[in-house]
């Protein structure tokens, strides 16, 4: 039996099923004709089926699978389940190694014996419901951590690449839950007013297709060391888009932290950027009754309200 992999869009998962002799080598090569396939999408979770492999891997083969796994992290956390079986000590062993070894990344992997705990681990299933929220400028203003794309809200905020398409973190996870509509919006707006991609800090209004919002707004935030006058751009990226959902008489808006993830803007600058054009924007923007701000993690959370001025 040869090793192969299948992709459920659906559920943002890759399955791996690894058989006979395991090097780093092969691994990644099955990886990458993963991802390779159109269905593809950065940042999707992956359970790899260990129990028919072997092999033990020296120093040069861990580090050489750890910088991979570094090199294709995506600003959000992915997660890789691995099922062995009890006894294939040379397959969990590497393995073990590997989650001690792949810091710096936002891949997290697990052990597992058995697929059905793998893939609740994946789903996040183990995750707790309940999240802490804080509130600003009495009331209209929410900071918590969670998952954007599920919330029901009358926009939510993508932090899109210029391109418009679709792309990491928020932007790949607002298009795959999302679906094909938002997709075609998108690119209709390639086609009609924005060949050559949308500015930085630029806003724009679609459908938002399958999720529980009723529209999503894109912006796209600035690239930290590249583009110039990043904390206006920045700024500009909230301020117009509550004023886009304020002109569509929208009164409730959630936005991810823009631009902290692969785009590399210091978190804590952005949270004093984002909390002044936030209460900047609300006080022209009557019609806005709630601002939610959703950070992916505790620790992110925290540096926001360490820094924020509201």
């Amino acid at each position: 039996m040869e090793s192969s992999y299948s992709i459920d869009a659906s559920a943002n998962l890759i399955r791996l099923k690894v058989w006979g002799e395991l090097t780093a080598e092969s691994l990644m090569e099955l990886l990458n004709q993963a991802r390779a396939d159109p269905e593809y999408v950065p940042g999707m979770h992956t359970i790899a089926d260990y129990r028919e492999a072997y092999g033990n891997w020296d120093y040069s083969e861990i580090q050489r699978f750890r910088d991979y796994l570094v090199h294709i992290a995506v600003p959000c956390e992915v997660r890789w389940a691995a099922i062995f079986k009890p006894g294939n000590l040379a397959a969990a062993g590497h393995v073990l190694i590997l989650i001690s070894e792949a810091v710096g990344s936002d891949i997290k992997l697990r052990m597992f014996e058995e697929p059905a705990a793998a893939l609740r681990w994946v789903r996040g299933e183990d995750r707790p419901e309940a999240s802490m929220s804080y509130e600003f400028l009495n009331g209209r203003v929410e900071v918590r951590t969670g998952d954007i794309t599920g919330l029901k809200v009358d926009a939510v905020v993508n932090a899109a690449n210029s391109s418009l398409l679709g792309g990491g973190g928020v932007d790949g996870a607002i298009h795959r839950r999302g679906g094909q509509e938002i997709l075609r919006a998108c690119q209709e707006l390639r086609e009609t007013c924005y060949p050559r991609g949308l500015p930085a800090g630029e806003a724009v209004l679609t459908t938002a297709g399958n999720l529980p919002a009723r529209y999503v707004i894109h912006t796209v935030g600035p690239v930290w060391g590249r583009d110039q006058q990043p904390d206006t751009l920045l700024a500009s990226c909230y301020k117009k888009s509550i004023a886009l959902a304020a002109n569509h008489a929208l009164g409730s808006v959630a936005f991810p932290a823009i631009s902290t993830g692969a785009y590399g803007y210091p978190k804590d600058e952005a949270a004093a950027i984002a909390s002044t054009a936030i209460s900047e924007a609300l006080s022209q923007a009557d019609a806005i009754e709630r601002v939610s701000l959703v950070f992916f993690s505790d620790a992110d959370l925290d540096v926001f309200l360490a820094n924020q001025q509201f």
